[in-house]
């Protein structure tokens, strides 16, 4: 009695794989290459054995059926049709989004661009920069550097630096989202711009006629400069920035504590040289020293004391001890330097360090304005990699608190309550320094260290199986 043969067990779902430096097999015929070329690799892609298909690699547009041919009518993948349709979503959202504020900014009255805009006339014509009341504080060399504007119609150099600002803030975003990465046509992108033209910083810079988004776009350029170890250019541009407001003068220790002497001396060479030049080229540049520099210490002018966000600010707001804030400064400023010691290793450090203690400046500075935030931006493009500071709940609960506005309809319980609720930005960054403090104290990790670099993708890995015997 013969007993009937077994049957063939089915074999998992396949694509060919064509051998490197041979040509693939035909496809519509279900034939292999040339003889040569050897038997193509088989590698399983469908669900039925648990496998996926390859990382890193293009979705292939069909399936391979029984006799080797296309399935007609079989959808993507999942994650790339969710990839399409948010981009489709995403773009013209931001796209629009930006274009709003643009608009809105370059028709608004820009009230710090017109204090900027009448000292730069004013040294145009050979007078005073500095004004009696004080409004214009940037240092001297700042007058040259925004003369270009001061000989524009106000109209006209409100539009010019609208654009430019808007140019700026994309550019930075995509150098960040590239250190990282995320290219500048992802999804991603278009969230993260889309996100930026509804926030106060954006909305507020540009609508007030600010130069800080271009600031902006300086810090991220030192950060990716140093990633890149061109520690020169890193340092001419931060000395250049100092030199013009030196708002982003905690850089200057965060590149020292990176180990990059070249850039820290570099940059206060630079920075201590266009002072100089700035004070022998404008009239009145003393009065920078003798009038603008006591007043900025000491909380700068009284009319703007409700604008204050600081620490400082807070403690006045509050009715509390001078003594008290000033305690609070220095634990908030100890506090940032920690954590920005703590992570100062790792190929992507700088996108960490220095952020971080500008968080630390913004607590501990004796005037500090909501929308100071922007600078922040670096520190929220890390939470794409792996190990990153803000990737906690918390530290994006401080965001919201900083990253909205806090107009609020006037509170009955009386002016304490109203001072808490105006101080949304100070809660935010205090929350925000706090979570990255608790997880650098946890957290050990490296940031980029066992990265691939944003300009070297990471090879996908084919993993193969040989189907198994009948």
């Amino acid at each position: 009695m013969t007993r009937p043969l077994p049957l063939p067990l089915p074999l998992p779902e396949t694509v060919s794989v064509p051998p490197a430096g041979g040509p693939a097999g035909d496809a519509t015929a279900g034939t292999p290459g040339t003889a040569d070329a050897g038997l193509a690799a088989r590698v399983p892609t469908g669900r039925r054995d648990g496998w996926s298909a390859l990382p890193g690699s293009a979705p292939s547009p069909a399936r391979s059926g029984s006799t080797g041919g296309p399935a007609a009518g079989v959808a993507p993948p999942p994650v790339d049709r969710l990839r399409t349709v948010a981009g489709s979503v995403l773009w013209p959202l931001a796209v629009l989004a930006l274009a709003q504020v643009a608009l809105r900014s370059a028709l608004g009255p820009a009230r710090d661009l017109d204090i900027l805009w009448r000292g730069a006339r004013r040294l145009l014509a050979g007078d005073a920069l500095y004004d009696p009341d004080l409004a214009f504080i940037y240092p001297p060399l700042g007058g040259w550097v925004l003369a270009p504007l001061g000989a524009m119609p106000f109209r006209v150099a409100c539009v010019v630096l609208t654009v430019v600002s808007l140019a700026s803030l994309v550019a930075a975003v995509v150098l960040l989202l590239r250190l990282v990465g995320v290219p500048a046509r992802s999804p991603l992108t278009a969230g993260a711009l889309g996100l930026l033209a509804v926030s106060r910083p954006v909305d507020g810079l540009l609508g007030q006629g600010n130069i800080d988004v271009l600031l902006l776009l300086a810090e991220a350029l030192v950060i990716v400069w140093l990633v890149r170890r061109r520690d020169v250019a890193a340092g001419v541009l931060l000395g250049v920035v100092c030199a013009v407001k030196p708002t982003l003068a905690p850089l200057l220790l965060g590149a020292l504590m990176l180990g990059r002497v070249r850039t820290t001396v570099v940059a206060a060479g630079t920075a201590a040289a266009l002072t100089v030049a700035g004070f022998l080229l404008v009239p009145d540049g003393t009065t920078f020293l003798t009038d603008v520099l006591p007043m900025l210490a000491d909380g700068n002018r009284p009319v703007l004391q409700q604008y204050d966000k600081s620490l400082r600010g807070a403690a006045a707001q509050l009715g509390l001890p001078a003594a008290v804030g000033l305690v609070l400064r220095a634990v908030a400023l100890a506090l940032a330097v920690w954590v920005a010691w703590r992570r100062r290793h790792g190929r992507l450090a700088p996108l960490e360090v220095m952020p971080v203690l500008l968080l630390g400046g913004m607590l501990a500075s004796s005037f500090s304005w909501a929308n100071y935030s922007l600078y922040l931006v670096p520190l929220l493009v890390a939470v794409v990699v792996p190990g990153g500071l803000v990737r906690t709940w918390p530290a994006w609960a401080g965001v919201f608190a900083f990253w909205t506005a806090d107009e609020w309809p006037r509170l009955p319980q009386g002016e304490t309550v109203e001072a808490v609720v105006g101080l949304r930005p100070l809660w935010g960054w205090s929350l925000l320094l706090g979570t990255c403090a608790w997880v650098a104290l946890r957290s050990g990790s490296r940031l980029g260290e066992h990265d691939t670099p944003s300009d070297q993708p990471a090879p996908p890995a084919v993993r193969t199986q040989e189907p198994s015997a009948p």
